[in-house]
């Protein structure tokens, strides 16, 4: 009996009473701003996250070229007066004729030139059809190139027996703009011994 009072007078029972129209949109006003949020704040993870990929690969480009640089003078492959940026290199007494680490900054490449050191004239230098390196068919070969970073090896004679070995590597930054990172290491003329 009481459902047919409550059916008679047009009112819903208590708890069956729908949503207006204000508090429609302001429920879809409120969900579309939380939504606009969160894809601000996903566009700007997203952003700093390839930053973040970017300045980790720099710092590997600047731990592997020190990384080199050592081997090379530990494996006898580079006397440690060679080591040096083009123009102060010594080849005076060696057994192999070295031209240096270029000056400025170089493209990074994916592999060594004819040399077989990463960081110099040569890197993105492929021989040519006979395969021989030094005759006119060599060309330049631009799919060597690591895109987006560039390089620089600047190595500074301190001493007879220590230079300073200071590797500077330019990346793409926030907004396209180029962010720089720099790795020192110091390098005596003591080969250790690698196992």
């Amino acid at each position: 009996m009481l459902n047919n009072v409550n059916q008679k007078s047009g009112k819903s029972p208590k708890g069956e009473d729908g949503f207006t129209l204000v508090e429609a949109v302001c429920a879809i006003l409120v969900v579309t701003i939380g939504l606009i949020g969160t894809a601000a704040a996903i566009t700007y993870a997203l952003e700093f996250s390839a930053i973040s990929r970017n300045v980790t690969s720099a710092k590997s480009i600047i731990v592997s070229t020190i990384e080199e640089i050592e081997t090379l003078r530990n494996s006898r492959r580079l006397e440690f007066k060679q080591i040096a940026n083009v123009g102060a290199v010594n080849n005076s007494g060696v057994t192999r004729r070295f031209d240096g680490f270029t000056t400025g900054f170089q493209a990074v490449s994916t592999e060594p030139g004819k040399d077989g050191v990463h960081g110099t004239q040569d890197d993105f230098i492929r021989a040519g059809g006979d395969g021989i390196f030094g005759t006119p068919d060599d060309f330049s070969d631009p799919t060597l190139m690591r895109g987006g970073y560039d390089r620089q090896v600047k190595i500074t004679r301190l001493s007879d027996s220590l230079k300073k070995i200071e590797i500077k590597v330019q990346y793409v930054g926030r907004a396209g703009k180029v962010g720089a990172i720099t790795g020192v290491c110091y390098l005596n003329d003591e080969a250790r011994q690698t196992r």
